[in-house]
């Protein structure tokens, strides 16, 4: 379901000469920066307005349409009710920086302070170094997991209710050491920062906190579309080199399917751990082997609001919510509330409201009473946020300070494909 056409601006003609044209755009900053907002400063006679930058194509489009879903969802389920209106646009990275860097100049060139998204790491650091932070736009991404966003030097403008890859990188290790009883692994990453960052976390927790050996971390280029017939026969022959006991592979859907087929037709003896990105029980579907035994990690929708989110998503897309869609209503959420709270469509002071409206003292606000936190936060009424994906409180990197992640494995026989084993907490 989409934003009311009344109410969504169909953005075209702004900056859309490709990268040459950015540099052009971004010659505008400084006077885009000053300018005032023409929405009234203040109370609920206003319009917020919100930009949604997710994958809707390319290798996560399978993942960032639902995450698109769950974005939009407290602007749908709320809209009726409040007295502000709500101006959202959706725009499609196709999970590639360039394609990124383009909707982003637009989205902000058309006034819009605040982002939810972007969902691929790699698109979010380019996506907020080259744009949003010059443009003082607030982003906060649902999905983008590589330790390096916490360095950004961003102004405090980019926060994130996705946990960082070095919270799951200590699961993912312990698992491999306990549960599984290994002293040996090698990484197959996929050749970004997300990969890359997440493979050398476990590398470091599992040689640091398990006395175990990576003997190798092996980076390969995700497939570029269905024509795309390249394997992974090579990456997989250097990973095993060492004989390690397991494999951590690294990657995305689109990718997924051939790489799992790849695993099994060159050997596929040893034990094998995912993450996150490869957590999607429809992969079976495409794979001619059996994938039951296969095991992984990934953030856990474990806050407060949970259980009412999981309602309002199924009622309102009449299927279960996925992996990353709790943190993508949450980041939604955050950003309405506290641009409620600032009265104005200004990424600066919308940035000031992101921690006021997510810690205490306040109303508490959950999914289940978002339309009345709006209208309290309008009014100038302290709030404090309570998630689905967590409790939402951020540290001073715009990091949510919360970890429970799933141990799960694939499951053809349970709805969904996927079995949850075990929910771990990260401190």
């Amino acid at each position: 379901m989409t934003s009311s056409p009344r109410r969504r601006e169909l953005l075209s003609g702004l900056c859309v000469g490709g990268l040459g044209a950015l540099a052009g755009c971004l010659d505008d900053v400084s006077e885009f920066v000053s300018r005032t907002s023409t929405d009234d400063v203040g109370g609920t006679d206003r319009t917020i307005k919100l930009g949604i930058m997710q994958p809707l194509s390319g290798d996560l489009g399978a993942v960032g349409e639902p995450i698109r879903d769950a974005a939009i969802l407290p602007v749908e389920q709320v809209r009726d009710d409040v007295s502000m209106d709500l101006d959202v646009t959706v725009a499609d990275t196709a999970a590639d920086p360039a394609v990124g860097i383009q909707e982003a100049v637009k989205l902000v060139d058309a006034g819009y302070p605040m982002i939810n998204g972007p969902a691929a790491s790699g698109v979010t650091l380019q996506v907020t170094q080259q744009v949003l932070i010059p443009y003082r736009a607030v982003t906060c991404s649902p999905a983008s997991t590589s330790p390096t966003i916490t360095a950004l030097n961003d102004g405090g403008l980019v926060f994130r209710t996705a946990l960082s890859d070095s919270l799951q990188a200590v699961v993912l290790a312990e698992r491999a050491a306990t549960d599984l009883g290994h002293t040996s692994a090698a990484t197959l990453y996929v050749n970004n920062d997300y990969g890359w960052q997440l493979s050398q976390a476990f590398t470091q927790a599992f040689e640091t906190d398990h006395d175990g050996t990576v003997t190798a971390q092996v980076p390969f280029q995700p497939l570029e579309g269905e024509d795309d017939d390249r394997t992974f026969e090579a990456e997989f022959e250097r990973a095993r080199t060492d004989d390690p006991d397991l494999l951590i592979i690294i990657g995305y859907p689109q990718t997924g399917a051939q790489l799992f087929t790849d695993f099994f037709e060159t050997g596929g003896e040893e034990d094998v751990l995912v993450t996150d990105g490869l957590r999607d029980g429809t992969l079976q579907d495409h794979v001619e082997y059996s994938l039951e035994g296969i095991r992984g990690t990934a953030p856990l929708t474990a806050g407060p609001g949970a259980e009412a989110f999981n309602e309002l998503f199924v009622d309102e897309y009449e299927t279960e919510p996925g992996i990353f869609t709790a943190h993508a209503y949450d980041a939604s959420a955050v950003l309405l509330l506290a641009n409620a709270f600032a009265g104005q469509n200004d990424g600066t002071a919308i940035r000031s409201a992101m921690n006021a409206v997510t810690t205490e003292p306040g109303t508490v606000v959950t999914p289940e009473n978002l339309g009345e936190g709006l209208e309290l936060a309008a009014a100038g009424d302290p709030v404090e946020y309570q998630g689905a994906s967590s409790s939402v409180v951020f540290d001073e990197n715009g990091d949510t300070v919360d970890a429970t992640f799933e141990y799960w494995a694939f499951d053809e026989s349970v709805d969904g494909g996927i079995d949850t084993l075990e929910e771990v907490s990260v401190q």
